[in-house]
């Protein structure tokens, strides 16, 4: 008779240990919130995540050091005519919580001034604006270091 240790060894060496880990697994569709579990003390991911984003030469809009909370500037995806911000905000645990809005950027001649900001959420549509967005962000994460990734609402 195999022992439990003995059998989840093997499940591991069968399966890798990718299998047991939600990790790269895409959102289901209406997820806003990307969760990156990183198990450091909260002063710790909060000043690693936000050394990160800059040097990706991303701009920090504001960055509040006492709750752990950043915003990022604009950023601008030309192929895409949309502009969006990453909002981050770090517990005590060292949960890293990423919301992004976004907004189309002028698109009829009429409007002088894009829209306002909407909360993104995922959609799975290929070649749809929160999808894109969905990929930028993750590059962004999954370059951040080898973290568990989480999905809400």
């Amino acid at each position: 008779m195999i022992k439990p240790a003995w059998f989840l060894v093997l499940l591991i060496g069968a399966f890798g240990p990718a299998a047991f880990s939600q990790g790269k697994d895409a959102p289901y569709a209406g997820c806003g919130t990307i969760i990156v579990e990183t198990r450091l003390p909260g002063a710790t991911a909060f000043s690693s995540w936000s050394r990160y984003i800059e040097r990706e030469g991303i701009r920090l809009d504001r960055t509040d050091p006492i709750f752990f909370q950043l915003n990022t500037l604009p950023i601008t995806m030309k192929k895409s005519n949309c502009d969006y911000f990453i909002e981050s905000i770090v517990n005590d645990r060292g949960d890293i919580r990423i919301q992004m809005k976004w907004r189309k950027l002028i698109a009829d001649s009429t409007l002088k001034e894009p829209g306002a900001y909407q909360n993104w959420t995922y959609d799975d549509t290929k070649k749809s604006i929160p999808f894109i967005l969905y990929n930028e962000i993750m590059r962004l994460v999954d370059n951040f270091g080898n973290y568990l990734i989480w999905y809400t609402r």
